[in-house]
C-alpha cells in the first residue's frame, strides 16, 4: 500500500550530516499533464562544520492552459504555466544571490512540457546555470530560444551528454541511459549520493522498433539498476491502460497494407510536432514504396533542420535513399501538383485542429500549397486525440468528412504509436529497478492513483506525492518532510498577447494566487517592430 510517512520519522540529517531530498516543482497536477520538473538536493557536512549542498533541476517543462478544466483557476485565461523558480536563480543585473541557487539543469528529452519554462526564464531575466541535454535535446532548446527572440550571448552554457559518461557534479554522479520515446535521443538518469540513489525515466516506453532512437537499451539500464535504487520515479502517463502498447512496427505495416490496397492514392499523413518517431516511420514506409515524402508545417522542418544539424538523415535512418521535399514555396507546389497522386506521401501539421496550421487550412481550401483532392486523397491521421483539444480536432474531422474525403484515425486502424508505456510496460520496467520505494510521477491524480494500485499489487512500496511537495530519501525509508506543502505549488501563468506575425508576441505574467489584476494593463504590442524580443509584464503588483 503507498506510505508516505514512517511510523517513527529519523532524523532530518545522517549522523554525518547528509540528507537527499526531491522537491515536486511540477507534473504530478490534479487534472492535466505538464510542467514537469524535478529537484534533486543533496547536502552535506564536512569535518569543519561547513555545510555543503547541490541542487540538480531535472526538467523545466510548460503546462498548456484550459480555460474549460484549469489546473488553478487563478491562471485560466493563460496559455503558458511554468513552476515559481524564483528562489532559485538570479536575474541579470542583481546583487544578491538566490536562497536556494541551482547548480545544473538536466534535461531527459525535447517536449515543451520538459524544457519550455527556460525561454520563459530567459525572458524574464534570469541567469540560467549549466544545462546538460543530448545533442538534438540541446540542438532543439537552442531552436526555442531563438524562438522566443533570445541572443545566443544570452542563453546558458548548454553541455552535450550521451549514456556511458557520468556527469559529476561534487558528491552527485548524474548517469544517463536511452530510453524510446516519440523524440529521439531521449534519456532517463540514475542519480547517485552517498545518502541514496533514485531513478529517473523520464518519458519512456520499452519500444525496440523505434527509427531514430537510439531505443530503449535493457542491458545498458540492468548494470545502472544492479546498484541498490532507493527511489523509482515512474511516469504515470499511461497507467489506466492494460493494454498490449502499438509499436511502430505496427505502424508501419498498417501504413503498408494501406499503400498497397491502395496504390493510386496521395497519402496526407498528419503528425504531431515532437512526434519525430512517427515521421520517421511514414518516411521508411515512403521509402519502400519510391514515393517523395513531402514535409509541410514549420514545426517539421525545424526539428527535420535539428535532426540534420546533429547528424541525423531520414535517409540513413530509414536504410534507403529518400527524397524529401519542403512544400513551402510556389515551385514545390506546382512540383507536387504535377506528380501523380500515387508518388507522393504529404506529412502536415495540425492533428489537433490548431488554426494556421496545414490540415485545417487545407480542409478549408486556404493552404497557399497544398490542395486536396476527395478523389485522390486519403488523410491519415498518425497522431493522438489530446485532452484539451478534442473540440478542435472533431470540427476539423467533421469539415473533412462533410466534403467527402476518407479519413483514418486510430479508431480506424494501428496508426499510432504511443509515446508513453502503458501498465505492461511500467511493470515490466518496475521489475527491472526492483527499487525500495516507488513514487508515481508525470500525470493526473486519477493517472498517478491507478500506476501506485498496480505496484501495491506487485509488492512494491509506493509514495504519493503533489506538486509543492517534498520527499526525504534515504536507504531505509523515503517520507514527506513538509506535509503542509502538499499540492500548494507556486505556479506563473503568461497569456501571449500576439501580434500580426508569429515572432512579435508580448506576454502578461501573473502570479498564482492572483491579486488585483486589474490594476495593470499591459502595453500595447508594437506589431512594426521585426523580430521583437517579446516582454513580460506582472500583473501582479507587490
Amino acid at each position: 500500500m503507498a506510505d508516505n510517512y514512517m511510523n517513527t520519522l529519523p532524523p532530518d540529517k545522517d549522523d554525518n550530516g547528509r540528507s537527499l531530498h526531491w522537491h515536486l516543482l511540477g507534473g504530478n497536477n490534479k487534472h492535466r499533464i505538464g510542467a514537469n520538473s524535478g529537484l534533486c538536493v543533496y547536502e552535506e557536512t564536512d569535518s569543519m562544520g561547513d555545510k555543503h549542498t547541490k541542487r540538480l533541476l531535472f526538467d523545466a517543462g510548460v503546462l498548456l492552459g484550459d480555460r474549460r478544466y484549469p489546473e488553478y483557476p487563478e491562471l485560466a485565461d493563460c496559455d503558458s504555466i511554468i513552476p515559481d523558480y524564483s528562489r532559485f536563480l538570479k536575474k541579470k543585473g542583481e546583487a544578491a544571490d538566490p536562497a536556494e541557487p541551482l547548480d545544473a539543469i538536466f534535461l531527459t528529452h525535447n517536449h515543451v512540457d520538459h524544457l519550455g519554462a527556460l525561454p520563459f526564464l530567459a525572458l524574464m531575466g534570469y541567469e540560467l546555470p549549466k544545462v546538460y541535454a543530448t545533442p538534438y535535446t540541446a540542438k532543439r532548446l537552442e531552436q526555442e530560444f531563438t524562438n522566443a527572440g533570445i541572443e545566443p550571448e544570452e542563453w546558458p552554457e548548454i553541455i552535450s551528454i550521451a549514456p556511458g559518461t557520468p556527469v559529476q557534479e561534487g558528491p552527485v554522479k548524474v548517469s544517463a541511459f536511452w530510453v524510446s520515446h516519440s523524440t529521439p535521443q531521449a534519456v532517463g538518469f540514475f542519480i547517485e549520493t552517498p545518502e541514496g540513489n533514485i531513478v529517473n525515466p523520464g518519458d519512456f516506453k520499452l519500444d525496440p522498433t523505434v527509427v531514430w532512437g537510439p531505443a530503449f537499451n535493457e542491458e545498458q539500464y540492468k548494470k545502472l539498476a544492479a546498484r541498490e535504487v532507493d527511489l523509482l520515479l515512474l511516469d504515470s502517463t499511461g497507467a489506466d491502460r492494460d493494454i498490449i502498447p502499438t509499436t511502430e512496427e505496427d505502424v508501419r505495416e498498417t501504413l503498408r497494407g494501406l499503400m498497397d490496397k491502395h496504390p493510386g492514392k496521395r497519402f496526407i499523413i498528419a503528425v504531431m510536432s515532437g512526434f519525430e518517431e512517427n515521421v520517421a516511420s511514414v518516411a521508411k514506409v515512403a521509402s519502400e514504396y519510391d514515393r517523395t515524402l513531402w514535409i509541410s508545417g514549420w514545426s517539421h522542418e525545424q526539428s527535420l533542420s535539428a535532426l540534420k544539424e546533429t547528424g541525423m538523415t531520414l535517409s540513413d535512418h530509414v536504410g534507403k535513399e529518400l527524397e524529401v521535399r519542403s512544400l513551402g514555396s510556389p515551385k514545390s507546389a506546382r512540383d507536387l501538383a504535377d506528380m501523380k497522386p500515387g508518388d507522393s506521401v504529404i506529412i502536415v501539421t495540425g492533428a489537433a485542429g490548431a488554426p494556421g496550421s496545414t490540415l485545417p487550412r487545407a480542409a478549408d481550401g486556404t493552404h497557399p500549397a497544398l490542395k486536396l483532392d476527395k478523389k485522390t486523397d486519403i488523410i491519415v491521421f498518425c497522431a493522438p486525440s489530446i485532452p484539451g483539444q478534442e473540440s478542435s480536432r472533431e470540427r476539423m474531422l467533421s469539415v473533412l468528412r462533410a466534403k467527402g474525403f476518407e479519413v483514418l484515425t486510430r479508431k480506424d486502424a494501428e496508426l499510432y504509436s504511443q509515446a508513453h508505456a502503458r501498465l505492461p510496460e511500467l511493470i515490466e520496467f518496475a521489475k527491472m529497478t526492483n527499487p525500495k520505494m516507488l513514487m508515481p510521477i508525470h500525470g493526473d491524480e486519477h493517472l498517478r492513483a491507478a500506476n501506485a494500485e498496480a505496484m501495491d499489487k506487485l509488492g512494491i512500496k509506493t509514495i504519493s506525492a503533489d506538486n509543492g511537495d517534498v520527499i526525504r530519501i534515504t536507504k531505509k525509508g523515503c517520507w514527506s518532510v513538509n506535509p503542509e506543502s502538499k499540492g500548494k505549488p507556486k505556479f506563473l501563468g503568461f497569456k501571449t498577447l500576439q501580434g500580426s506575425a508569429w515572432n512579435d508576441r508580448n506576454y502578461m505574467m501573473i502570479k498564482a494566487p492572483q491579486e488585483k489584476r486589474a490594476d495593470m494593463t499591459p502595453e500595447p504590442a508594437n506589431n512594426n517592430q521585426k523580430n521583437k524580443r517579446p516582454k513580460i509584464f506582472n500583473v501582479n503588483p507587490k
